[in-house]
């Protein structure tokens, strides 16, 4: 007995366990950025479920590979954690020639989170008022230059260009804040931002919403058409939010998380806080995630391709 209790635990008491310590989400964009604010109302309410400290922590840059590769590599242990989206896992692979990690191998999925739509947002200024406005303006020369703080931004403008017939000039940014922030400077003159910091904005007088990227209008701007009400065609690139281990997490760990997501998108207080900044939250089992973001790998490969965007 004296030589069995040095032996290292097993993974099963290792999951017993455990937390035994603080738990981090690593948020692969700025602070200040929606995924930043989903991850942080995420923290505050999946600590006490868990019982344990859960921190934020900004890895942001390379359009969130460096996130990725961190967590990718990290101890598969269960206390850290990534908060991917739709651009990490899905437009990464699409859009880079490198990147530090495989969005299905390197990772388990461990709670979805759900939805956030994008739209477009220009300055309020005469000569865009509109949408007819701006399409003109679009068509004209010089081309227009767009900020994208992420992936997603980027193939919805190069979408959109597409089916304008014209050319917009892609400006890359570290994240969608510092695009929208931009674009109020004047540095740019437009871009597809998130809905949840979009809205304020426009509420204030600082912007125009233009067209949503979705299948759906958003509540926080029902006035705004989508693409196809627009008579742009059928288009819906909405991001997606998930939380990730790095892969070979043990089973138990992964299932005390992914139980505590479905508790936590499912109560009324946390709905009604993300709906207040138009994120839809969405349960989803979690034998079904994999299956839903290896289907997002290729829509966003047929867009890419559609759109004539080469990886970079």
């Amino acid at each position: 007995m004296l030589s069995l209790a040095g032996l290292p635990l097993s993974a099963a008491a290792r999951a017993q366990a455990w937390p035994a310590k603080p738990i981090t989400i690593v948020v692969p964009y700025a602070a200040g950025s929606a995924t930043d604010t989903l991850a942080r109302i995420m923290a505050e309410r999946l600590g006490p479920k868990l019982g344990a400290t859960v921190i934020v922590d900004n890895k942001g840059g390379g359009n969130g590979t460096i996130a990725g590769g961190y967590v990718a590599h990290a101890p598969a242990d269960g206390y850290t954690i990534m908060i991917a989206t739709a651009a990490t896992h899905a437009g990464n692979p699409n859009l880079m020639k490198s990147v530090p990690y495989d969005s299905l191998a390197d990772f388990t999925p461990a709670g979805f989170y759900g939805f956030l739509q994008f739209v477009l947002t220009v300055r309020n200024e005469p000569g865009m008022a509109t949408l007819a406005d701006f399409i003109k303006r679009a068509k004209a020369k010089p081309p227009l230059t767009s900020g994208a703080g992420t992936p997603s931004a980027r193939l919805i403008t190069a979408t959109l260009a597409e089916r304008l017939g014209t050319e917009i000039t892609h400006v890359p940014y570290k994240s969608a804040p510092q695009a929208l922030a931009d674009l109020l400077s004047g540095q740019i003159d437009m871009t597809f931002a998130d809905v949840a910091i979009a809205a304020p904005q426009m509420k204030a007088g600082k912007v125009k919403t233009l067209v949503m990227a979705s299948d759906l209008r958003s509540p926080l701007l029902p006035d705004v058409p989508t693409f196809a009400e627009a008579g742009l065609g059928q288009f819906a690139l909405d991001a997606w939010f998930v939380l990730m281990v790095p892969a070979k997490t043990p089973a138990e760990i992964v299932a005390k998380i992914d139980g505590a997501v479905q508790e936590i998108v499912t109560d009324p207080e946390t709905v009604a806080r993300l709906g207040a900044i138009s994120f839809a939250p969405r349960r989803m089992a979690a034998a079904d995630i994999q299956p839903f973001i290896r289907s997002e790998i290729e829509k966003w490969g047929r867009l890419a391709r559609a759109a004539g965007i080469e990886k970079e």
